[in-house]
């Protein structure tokens, strides 16, 4: 089949037409390599990240496809904590040896308080530098957690309502709080007590005890029973701190370490709506002894 010398010329001329576009487009896209790092994060995301509080830092790695020569540079980092700015955070600098292909960032975290979730985003800001992955940004949420270690087991009871337990006792390295696991359920399925109907179908799962100026604090644990057998009446014990009338020190002093192995707690009853037995001023109304 004779093919037409003119058609042919244009194909001929379009596919020379495309490939100088093409070449154009590479040109623009890889040139920068010849001189540039190619600077990248792996990934734009990384998945959540939690540090303890003793060693309250991580790594992220970043990389260079241009492997010539020595290059140091810094981050950019920005943090939000529940949408607002935050700077509780800070980020090294990182550097490249002759060769090397694979650097990293230290994050530092210390100043973030636990319980917080940090949304931090690291970017590149040397634009002539940047490698070709879309990769100049990189967001991560991060937490600071304790470090929990157990002691064994200890005692906890309940004078108020008349329960003893031997409860796991953790402790945070490196600080003075504790948890207490499961206090309350031992005297929740005891078979004696099958036919209070006070009892409630769950309890604490655990009472976390922190030291301050000499206090004893912790968060209000339930004690696995109901007001009346009411389960929208469930009975709290409260550290007299929770209320505005007994946010005192004059009405904490009950709540100690009486020895360097025993707690005392004196706690305030209380059912939301309903009210409750005040017994912040009383001796050993609830001891933890620890292992």
């Amino acid at each position: 089949m004779r093919i037409n010398k003119y058609i042919f010329g244009m194909f001929v001329g379009a596919s020379m037409l495309f490939a100088a576009c093409d070449t154009d487009n590479v040109g623009a896209e890889y040139d920068g390599t010849a001189t540039g790092q190619g600077i990248s994060f792996a990934t734009s995301t990384l998945k959540a990240i939690s540090v303890p509080a003793t060693a309250p830092t991580f790594k992220v790695d970043i990389f260079r496809s241009n492997t010539k020569g020595e290059y140091s540079g810094n981050l950019e980092a920005t943090g939000t904590i529940g949408g607002q700015a935050a700077d509780c955070f800070s980020v090294s600098g990182f550097s490249f040896a002759d060769g090397e292909a694979a650097s990293t960032v230290t994050v530092d975290v210390s100043q973030l308080e636990i319980g917080k979730v940090l949304a931090l985003t690291l970017a590149f800001t040397d634009s002539l530098n940047m490698g070709y992955t879309n990769n100049e940004k990189l967001t991560v949420n991060v937490n600071v957690e304790y470090n929990w270690q157990s002691l064994g087991n200890g005692t906890f009871t309940d004078n108020f309502f008349g329960f003893y337990s031997e409860p796991e006792i953790l402790k945070a390295e490196g600080f003075d709080r504790y948890r207490v696991m499961a206090p309350c359920e031992a005297y929740r399925i005891d078979p004696a007590n099958a036919a209070d109907d006070w009892i409630a179908s769950w309890s604490a799962e655990y009472i976390e005890l922190w030291v301050e100026n000499g206090f004893v604090f912790w968060d209000a644990w339930f004690t696995g029973q109901n007001y009346g057998g009411d389960a929208s009446s469930p009975i709290y014990a409260y550290h007299p701190s929770d209320f505005s009338s007994l946010n005192d020190p004059e009405f904490w002093t009950f709540s100690k370490f009486v020895d360097s192995k025993t707690i005392q707690l004196a706690p305030y009853y209380y059912i939301n709506g309903v009210g409750g037995w005040n017994y912040t001023q009383r001796d050993g109304v609830v001891i933890i002894t620890l292992p």
